[in-house]
């Protein structure tokens, strides 16, 4: 897991920085980077290592329609899906058990009420570096992830 945290660690952050393709990210990527996060490790544990290409595959969901011009996803399951080749269930749960289940897939939904910033990351880290949603805000739920056949 290592190697997935150095590869989305302050990827955002970066990003907006950078006058690359990824600087267009703005301010709503966190939620299809954390899909990409977790298509990254689903495939490290189940595809011989098969590392997601972030690009290649915001181009492919755009294309398709599961997240927009802002990097907005639309369709979490149909992301990770295209990232995998496996379906994939959504739920929402205010706490997660503990321990978290090795199959299980998390990423925390976070709000800031002064700013009205909606803010997604992995348990273990985030995209974005210092994020005043997180810092300031509230976490209120946890979307986990599963996949079946």
């Amino acid at each position: 897991m290592s190697g997935i945290k150095e590869k989305y660690a302050g990827l955002q952050s970066a990003a907006k920085k950078d006058a690359a393709l990824l600087a267009c990210m703005g301010d709503y990527a966190c939620l299809f980077l954390c899909m990409c996060s977790i298509a990254d490790e689903y495939n490290r544990s189940h595809h011989n290592g098969r590392a997601v290409d972030v690009v290649a595959l915001a181009l492919r969901c755009h294309a398709a329609g599961y997240i927009d011009g802002e990097w907005t996803v639309k369709n979490q399951c149909a992301v990770l899906e295209l990232a995998t080749g496996v379906r994939w269930k959504k739920a929402i749960a205010p706490a997660l058990p503990d321990p978290v289940p090795e199959e299980m897939y998390t990423v925390e939904k976070w709000y800031n009420k002064r700013t009205g910033y909606t803010h997604f990351r992995r348990r273990g880290y985030d995209t974005v570096e210092n994020s005043v949603t997180v810092r300031d805000g509230v976490r209120e739920c946890y979307y986990t992830y599963s996949w079946y056949i």
